[in-house]
């Protein structure tokens, strides 16, 4: 072995401990506990059932989002005076430069039923199950069902 990889090897390695400490911090931050439950109250009353749901909020935070693919995070709400587009313009700002700080590839609420009911860049996964035809075990990991290959809840 060259010692390059073996230089990439202990980078990578302090790289996943400084990402799983990062998660710990957030995960234990109230401010997240508020936001979830702020989301969760905003997706139930936005439309009667998941489907319309998905539907709806995909068409204002993707379909007449006025930033490209690949940019739809810029939007910060959508038009409307729902709860949930309340939500959004409070708690959006944040998770996205949370985001940008980390580096993550995406930040993701998902409800105990697995609607995502919040990602900061609004691809086609947002608003949708991820366990449709499938479980989500007491970890959050997907068991199976549509997303069960995702790495969904494993760090």
């Amino acid at each position: 072995e060259s010692g390059l990889s073996e230089v990439w090897m202990k980078k990578a390695a302090a790289d996943l401990t400084n990402q799983k400490g990062f998660i710990r911090t957030e995960a234990s931050d109230y401010q997240l506990v508020e936001a979830f439950l702020a989301f969760k109250r905003g997706w139930d009353y936005y439309r009667p059932t998941d489907a319309e749901r998905l539907l709806s909020l995909q068409v204002a935070y993707i379909t007449l989002n006025e930033h490209p693919a690949g940019s739809k995070h810029q939007l910060d709400f959508a038009p409307g005076s729902s709860q949930y587009h309340v939500v959004h313009k409070q708690y959006h700002p944040i998770y996205r430069d949370i985001l940008y700080e980390r580096n993550y590839y995406d930040i993701f609420m998902l409800d105990l039923n697995g609607n995502c009911i919040y990602s900061v860049y609004k691809e086609l996964d947002y608003a949708t199950n991820f366990a449709a035809n499938g479980t989500i075990d007491e970890n959050g990991v997907v068991r199976y069902g549509e997303w069960k290959d995702s790495g969904l809840g494993e760090a």
